[in-house]
């Protein structure tokens, strides 16, 4: 009896071997060997209307889990539709593993149907990038593509596979199986430890920043041992909210001057700032609002990260829990940060007085914080929320309280709109237990709305929020702020969209609400509809956010 099997049936049985269970794609005529190994062998697939959609939920699966979310797409323009998503994939640090078909070998160069030349084109926005020439080295590409995608930083990784490698048929006994080993991460060194002990000695001031390396790492029983033993104060940004609950006593929120003038002053008054996994960015301000005088620690696992943007007098190249590990057992520090702790937690008190207000604001049409204070009110701690759009982001971005690791999902430093739809599925997907909920401008819930009927046929249930304020609210606002607000052009505003019509039209549940007391039993109809869901809220088209106010200031030039 022969065992020859084709080159798509060894790529599936490697993925199905470092248990894959899921793969989002989008159907093409160079994959289907892959599609009738994924028949066969019960690995789900979650077939979407765009390309785009499902690089968007295999970044968000990857995000969520820690584990490799993997996008299967077919070549040519199969390939350039989840450029976007494989660009934030990457900024975002999710690892991923997009598999892409192409053109065949004996085809390269000949002008063939839907050639593009597939690994140049993503090797800027990869860690890793392979095409496979020999079926049977399948298997060692996909279990190289799997260790890259989640070793060191994470990110995503491509593998190119030539059709003729996936129809082609080998003995599956000559199939080079490897054996899957990982690299391991860096430790700070003893004087590394010592030297960061040192200055909490003689620091009076000192102030954490905890980015998505700290989620990644695991560090959330170090961390909190950490600032509770000596209490310091400790702010969070990107993956790493939650990393410390918004709620606990020591943690004040997001690290963002766009959006938080508290985060400024703290930040500007700390004598001692200490970074964990977190990067130099724009979400960071660059590192200008730190005090010029204070002492920066960074600690990542990517030497490129450290004193990027900023120089940093303590550069450690570690893992942020093994760095912990180490500085917890060390020798105590015989001092606490208490009246400092106690400052910095009034200037964000101070700074969250008009955020209460707005969330408890029952004028129409809605605030945006109105919105986000229904979802806390309903739901608490026990919701993953995504969110998409300019202002409405912003917005949600600065208030959400966020109260468990690995339950807030944005879009990261590309700043793509149109990551929700797909975000809400990846994260569903990954952990079908939760209650997932997207909070979406109109704007933005438009670029991937057909991804609905994709979850109503999966089924994927979770709620979309949209805060509808028929505009591309933080472009329109960037305008006003510097032509004036009668000087409004087309391409602005929006004609009011029925979304919750659509989504209905799909087999999904929807609302119009327009009344803020009418806002919450929607969301508990939503919910108990078990459907992909779609509430279409009105909102108001002129709250402008702190942080549209902030980017258009840095966009403008100065006379």
């Amino acid at each position: 009896m022969s065992n020859k099997v084709e080159g798509g049936f060894a790529l599936v049985k490697t993925l199905k071997d470092l248990e894959v269970t899921d793969i989002f794609t989008l159907a093409g005529g160079h994959i289907n060997p892959i599609y009738n190994a994924c028949r066969e062998m019960g690995i789900r697939l979650i077939d979407t209307h765009h390309e785009q959609g499902a690089s968007m939920a295999a970044d968000a699966y990857g995000r969520v889990t820690k584990k490799p979310g993997v996008c299967l797409i077919t070549a040519g323009p199969g390939l350039t539709n989840v450029i976007t998503g494989m660009s934030g994939a990457f900024l975002s640090n999710s690892p991923c593993i997009f598999l892409s078909g192409k053109s065949g070998v004996e085809e390269n160069d000949r002008l063939p149907l839907q050639e593009v030349d597939q690994e140049s084109m993503v090797k800027p926005v990869t860690k890793w990038a392979k095409t496979i020439y020999d079926t049977k080295r399948i298997p060692e590409y996909t279990a190289n593509a799997y260790k890259m995608a989640v070793s060191g930083r994470p990110g995503p990784v491509y593998l190119g596979l030539p059709h003729e490698v996936l129809y082609e048929k080998s003995d599956f006994d000559d199939f080079d199986i490897p054996q899957l080993t990982f690299p391991k991460n860096p430790e700070a060194t003893n004087d590394d430890i010592s030297l960061v002990l040192e200055l909490l000695s003689s620091a009076s001031r000192p102030l954490i920043i905890a980015g998505s390396g700290s989620w990644y790492s695991g560090a959330t029983t170090e961390l909190e041992n950490l600032v509770e033993s000596l209490d310091i104060p400790i702010y969070t940004l990107n993956f790493g909210r939650g990393i410390i609950s918004d709620s606990h006593n020591n943690c004040l929120g997001q690290a963002s001057p766009s959006a938080m003038n508290a985060f400024k002053k703290v930040s500007s008054e700390s004598d001692l700032i200490i970074l964990l996994g977190v990067r130099l960015s724009l979400y960071i301000g660059w590192g200008r609002t730190f005090n010029p005088d204070s002492k920066v620690v960074q600690v990542d696992i990517e030497p490129e990260e450290i004193g990027r943007n900023r120089i940093v007098n303590v550069p450690i190249i570690s893992d942020i829990s093994k760095f912990l590990n180490k500085l917890n057992a060390g020798k105590s520090i015989d001092k606490k940060y208490t009246n400092w702790m106690d400052t910095a937690r009034k200037w964000k008190d101070s700074e969250w007085e008009e955020i209460d207000r707005l969330k408890n604001d029952d004028s129409k049409p809605m605030h945006v914080l109105r919105v986000v204070k229904a979802v806390e009110d309903v739901l608490g701690s026990n919701c993953m929320l995504c969110i998409d759009g300019g202002d409405t982001q912003a917005w949600t971005d600065s208030s959400y309280i966020v109260k468990n690791a690995g339950n807030y999902v944005k879009g990261g430093p590309l700043g793509c709109m149109g990551v929700g739809v797909p975000f809400a599925i990846g994260s569903k997907v990954a952990f079908p237990e939760r209650q997932v909920v997207l909070i979406s401008g109109d704007g933005a819930v438009g670029m991937n709305l057909m991804e609905f009927e994709s979850a109503v046929r999966h089924n994927i249930p979770f709620l979309c929020i949209v805060c509808n304020d028929k505009s591309w609210g933080m472009t329109k606002h960037q305008h006003w702020l510097n032509y004036g607000k009668e000087n409004t052009p087309a391409g602005h505003e929006m004609p009011f969209i029925n979304f919750h019509e659509i989504v209905k039209s799909m087999g999904g549940y929807g609302e119009l609400v327009e009344n803020p007391e009418d806002l919450i039993p929607a969301i508990e109809r939503s919910i108990k509809s078990g459907l992909p869901s779609l509430i279409n809220v009105i909102t108001n088209p002129d709250a402008t956010s702190a942080a549209t106010h902030a980017i258009t200031a840095m966009m403008t030039p100065k006379d």
